[in-house]
C-alpha cells in the first residue's frame, strides 16, 4: 500500500505519525494535489490528499476513514480503545482537531487570495478558539487523540505563527512539545 500525501499536508502527517507508532510500513508518495495528478484522481475523485492505496489497486480516501484502517490493520493496537466509550471519546478528539486543521485551511487559503479579514475569516478564528479550548482538557483521553491534538496544535505554529495558541492552552502546549520531540513526529515533520 501507499499513501498519496503532499509533505504539508496535516491530515496525512497524522495518518504517517499513527503508521509509524503502529511500526506499520508506510511509503509516502508526494503529490501535490492542486495539479490533479491522474494517480489521485484515480483514488480520489474528490482530488484531495490523503488517498490510500491499497495492494489490490483499491482506495481509501479521508483522514478519519484511513486512520480506522490502519488501526484496524494492528489487532490488539493501544493507541486507542477498539470500543466503548473511550474509542467514541477518541474519535470526537480526531474530529475536533480535524475541524481546527479544516478551519486553519480556509483561512490558508483565504490568505492566498488576499482576503485576511471579514465575517467568514472571522468565525474560523473563532472556530479553532473554541476547538483549542475543549481539546485543552482533553489531553490524555487516548495517545490516538493526542497525536491528532499535536497534529493540529503544530500545523497553527506552522501555518499561524502569530496566532499565539499556547497562552490560554497550557495542557495543549506541554502535549504538543512533548510529541514533537519523539521519533513519530520528528519523522513527519513538514519541510520549511
Amino acid at each position: 500500500m501507499k499513501l498519496l500525501a503532499s509533505p504539508t499536508s496535516p491530515y496525512a502527517r497524522k495518518l504517517r505519525v499513527v503508521a509509524h507508532e503502529l511500526g506499520l510500513a508506510l511509503p509516502v508518495e508526494d503529490t501535490a494535489p492542486m495539479t490533479d495528478p491522474a494517480a489521485l484522481l484515480a483514488a480520489n475523485p474528490l482530488g484531495k490528499v490523503p488517498a490510500l492505496v491499497l495492494d489490490d489497486g483499491s482506495a481509501m480516501i479521508d483522514s478519519p476513514v484511513i486512520a480506522a484502517f490502519l488501526l484496524a490493520s494492528v489487532p490488539g493496537q493501544q493507541l486507542m480503545a477498539q470500543s466503548g466509550h473511550a474509542h467514541w471519546q477518541a474519535r470526537t478528539t480526531e474530529a475536533l482537531a480535524d475541524g481546527v486543521l479544516d478551519a486553519a485551511i480556509i483561512l490558508r487559503f483565504n490568505m492566498t487570495q488576499g482576503i485576511t479579514s471579514g465575517p467568514w475569516v472571522d468565525r474560523q478564528y473563532r472556530a479553532i478558539e473554541r476547538a483549542l479550548s475543549v481539546m485543552n482538557t482533553r489531553v490524555g483521553g487516548s495517545d490516538f487523540g493526542d497525536i491528532c491534538i499535536a497534529v493540529a496544535c503544530d500545523y497553527l505554529s506552522f501555518r499561524f505563527p502569530d496566532l499565539h495558541w499556547r497562552e490560554h492552552n497550557a495542557a495543549l502546549a506541554e502535549l504538543t512539545y512533548r510529541l514533537l520531540a519523539t521519533p513519530a513526529f520528528a519523522a513527519t515533520r513538514p519541510p520549511a
